[in-house]
């Protein structure tokens, strides 16, 4: 069993609130991949990076179980991003964007699952609309939209846009936060916006966080899991950690709740380890021990 990954690596340069720079792997490809791992899966990652891909990242990679094919190598430098922490947000900027993902770059992988998670637009829509056409050996296909609403600021920072048109037939699960929710459903929030996704989108499994809330809808099912509130300032890649446990726990035991549970178990002991960049990524150990913790103690109603 295997998931596939179509996003690019990114080359992130963080600040943290006491100035502090530090230089990481980051992006959906690598944060995904690497929880995946640990799950025992294997990976495939339609993804580009530039020549000035060091070795030793890729090197490292290699360690974790995910490879770099050769042919993943473009002229175009690899995504990078400045992220400057703040005590309650982050400032994002663009540094510089690798070529996009194609249709062939998908067309050579064959998986069980694909993770469509863009950081800066770089699946067109007719890429998402090639994987989510291919049903050979294809169960799964979740999207993290983020990519698509992100839009750039004469400056380079990252900023979001309001409304999204995205085209979601065939899509099986999603995870937003409120600025996509909005984005994707005309304005709408919570519970509402959520049943828009599922209702008129057709999305069967839709996945909201906010902080320190991961919320679940599935059928006419609404569930909804508390965190701890850890104060960490290394919370970047959290959300491509629960979307990977999601689909892995999903993928093995095709129940959505025990999924979600996995998901909320990896965010807490993620934010738990309080580490930079891919160290942040848990053991399975303590995703399934936390997971356990939230399978009992759920919230959920009928809507």
């Amino acid at each position: 069993m295997n998931i596939a990954v179509a996003s690019h690596i990114a080359l992130d340069t963080i600040q943290d609130i006491q100035g502090t720079i530090t230089e990481s792997l980051g992006g959906p490809a690598c944060y995904c991949s690497t929880t995946a791992r640990k799950f025992n899966l294997k990976v495939k990652l339609a993804t580009k990076v530039g020549k000035d891909f060091s070795q030793d990242y890729r090197l490292m990679l290699r360690n974790k179980g995910i490879d770099i094919d050769d042919i993943l190598f473009t002229d175009d430098p690899t995504t990078r991003f400045r992220i400057i922490l703040k005590k309650d947000s982050r400032e994002l900027f663009l540094v510089s964007k690798c070529s996009p993902i194609t249709i062939e770059d998908i067309q050579r992988i064959e998986t069980n699952c694909w993770i469509v998670s863009p950081i800066m637009d770089e699946v067109p829509f007719t890429v998402l609309h090639e994987i989510v056409k291919d049903k050979d050996n294809l169960e799964f296909v979740m999207l993290d939209p983020q990519g698509y609403i992100r839009t750039l600021d004469p400056d380079g920072r990252v900023s979001f846009l309001n409304d999204l048109k995205l085209d979601v037939s065939g899509i099986s699960a999603i995870k937003v936060d409120p600025e996509e929710l909005s984005a994707l459903t005309g304005g709408r929030k919570g519970i509402e916006g959520m049943q828009f996704l599922q209702i008129r989108k057709g999305i069967k499994f839709v996945i909201s966080t906010e902080y320190r809330i991961i919320h679940l809808l599935y059928n006419k099912m609404y569930y909804s899991i508390k965190l701890p509130d850890v104060v960490t300032p290394h919370s970047t890649g959290v959300g491509d950690i629960l979307t990977s446990a999601f689909c892995c726990a999903y993928l093995k035991e095709k129940d959505p709740l025990w999924a979600i549970c996995f998901g909320a178990g990896a965010v807490q002991a993620a934010l738990e380890a309080n580490l930079v960049g891919l160290e942040k990524v848990p053991p399975k150990s303590k995703i399934e021990q936390n997971a356990s913790y939230y399978y009992n103690t759920i919230s959920f109603q009928e809507i």
